[in-house]
């Protein structure tokens, strides 16, 4: 039987209306959530689908080896569970690729250590095993860099400035409480004026250009690297990239980014007049034979709705600074296993649910907004999209992406699962990954909230983003709980709400 979950609107959010009949009721079929649960629960290959992602494909920078072989897997996938219409779909030129394929460094003076540290992407190699002393450039106009003309061949050149480091004196949350689930979004008011605002990116500018001028007075001068400081505490090595992706560019130095705590001993050495060699050796490939980007597709064919779409989606591409695991092998894998759950119960979805797996998201969600832009005549035919891309965590909700209408939808939806923790729909905005694509176009897109276990401490961009770091009974939970809703969006008489402000198309 299919039963009505009106009532949850008064369980879910502070934001609900008092009045069931005020909302349009949501029906939400139970014999289909215990299903989803016994299948999620019982017989989850979530682990399986981690494990391979994260140590047997490993890294998917986009554009290299990596990410295409990602893209073959989850067509294999696809196919072996028999969903429809698998395709790898070109969203457009990205340029071209890059992957480590060996890193080693140490210390040699004022005592011998390794040294602790990755490549950035897009840079180039070293000639062999290189020596050198290491430098520091300070300077805060090109006018100063004239310091340094002349001494920089044969050098390790450090140009970030030193970073403080400071104990936890107080414990981060790793599970979100209730309170801030439910509270109100803090308010984003920017209270800069226009003349602020241009003055801070005219900062942002200079100070990239700068950059950008002692690197090249480096490469001209012979220096054999570029030393970079990690963004983490704790010996956490994180970064990304820093060279060019245009096909025909000089590979340009190496640039290797090392843990803070050791950049810092070494920009103190070398200040205090105490000399610091070092011994790098890096081999980095560059990829240029297609450079084209791919997106994974793939659907459970709809009934008498099979021309609208419900979508479902994350990111498969990552840096490659660690396995890509929790960003956001994670949410690609939990999509996975719910068009997984959904075929293997031969449920029969009235719209079609369509999974796209995303690359080119961490140079700027390049892979869903291209999508988005190629297919305009599909616009008014995607009645959601729903992701995932915060890190392990299991779901405590999703956030309504300022769309008042979405509230009681998801409210009603989300109600059977308040037991595994899922309790808020929140009013506001969320950023920073692909359902923008889509909600930019007047698409309804939303991002699902997660715990933050250690997402913003260790893993994110990180050396540690690796499989140890996964939460797996956080995923078999996110898994049955995306199964449900994006199988309770398509049964719906009526598409998603739409934000009145925006158009269909």
């Amino acid at each position: 039987m299919r039963a009505p979950v009106a009532l949850a609107v008064s369980l879910l959010s502070p934001f609900a209306t008092n009045s069931a009949a005020q909302i349009a009721q949501e029906s939400v079929d139970l014999r289909v959530v215990e299903r989803i649960r016994e299948e999620g629960l019982e017989r989850s290959q979530i682990e399986d689908l981690a494990r391979h992602l994260t140590e047997v494909v490993g890294p998917r920078l986009t554009g290299s080896p990596g990410m295409a072989a990602a893209n073959a897997w989850t067509q294999e996938k696809f196919d072996e569970w028999g969903l429809a219409n698998t395709t790898l779909e070109a969203w457009g030129d990205f340029g071209r690729g890059w992957r480590n394929e060996w890193y080693a460094g140490r210390i040699l003076t004022p005592f011998s250590q390794p040294l602790r540290g990755m490549p950035l992407a897009w840079t180039g190699s070293t000639d062999g095993s290189q020596r050198g002393q290491a430098t520091v450039v300070r300077a805060e106009t090109e006018a100063d860099l004239a310091a340094y003309r002349g001494r920089l061949a044969g050098t390790f050149v450090l140009i970030d400035e030193p970073a403080e480091v400071e104990p936890e004196f107080e414990h981060r949350d790793r599970r979100a409480s209730l309170e801030s689930l439910l509270e109100p979004a803090p308010s984003a008011q920017n209270t800069q004026t226009e003349a602020e605002r241009q003055a801070t990116f005219a900062r942002f500018r200079a100070a990239a250009q700068l950059r950008n001028t002692v690197q090249e007075m480096a490469a001209e001068e012979g220096a054999h690297g570029i030393i970079r400081i990690s963004s983490r505490d704790d010996g956490v090595v994180r970064g990304g990239s820093a060279g060019s992706r245009t096909p025909g560019d000089p590979e340009g130095l190496p640039h290797i980014a090392l843990s803070r705590e050791q950049y810092n001993q070494i920009w103190r050495n070398v200040e205090a007049g105490v000399p610091v060699e070092l011994q790098v050796d890096v081999v980095n490939t560059f990829f240029e034979d297609d450079p084209r980007e791919y997106n994974s597709f793939a659907e459970i064919t709809g009934s008498d709705k099979a021309n609208e779409l419900v979508m479902l989606g994350a990111h498969l591409d990552s840096w490659h600074m660690g396995g890509g695991a929790t960003d956001n092998g994670a949410g690609s894998v939990i999509m996975m296993e719910a068009m997984r759950i959904l075929k293997t119960l031969d449920l029969r979805p009235r719209r079609t649910i369509r999974i796209g797996l995303w690359s080119g998201e961490e140079q700027g969600l390049l892979g869903s907004r291209n999508w988005v832009a190629n297919h305009p005549e599909l616009h008014d035919r995607i009645s959601v999209y729903v992701n995932i891309d915060n890190g392990t965590g299991r779901l405590r909700g999703i956030w309504n992406q300022s769309n008042p209408a979405a509230i009681p939808v998801f409210e009603q939806l989300l109600w059977p699962f308040r037991d595994l923790g899922v309790v808020a729909v929140r009013d506001g905005n969320t950023g920073g990954t692909d359902h923008l694509a889509f909600d930019a176009a007047g698409i309804p897109g939303f991002n699902f909230i997660q715990d933050p276990i250690e997402y913003g401490i260790n893993t994110h961009h990180t050396e540690l983003d690796t499989f140890d770091h996964l939460v797996i009974d956080d995923l078999r939970q996110a898994a049955m709980i995306v199964a449900a809703t994006v199988y309770h969006l398509a049964m719906r008489e009526e598409m998603m709400p739409r934000k009145s402000e925006q158009p269909i198309s």
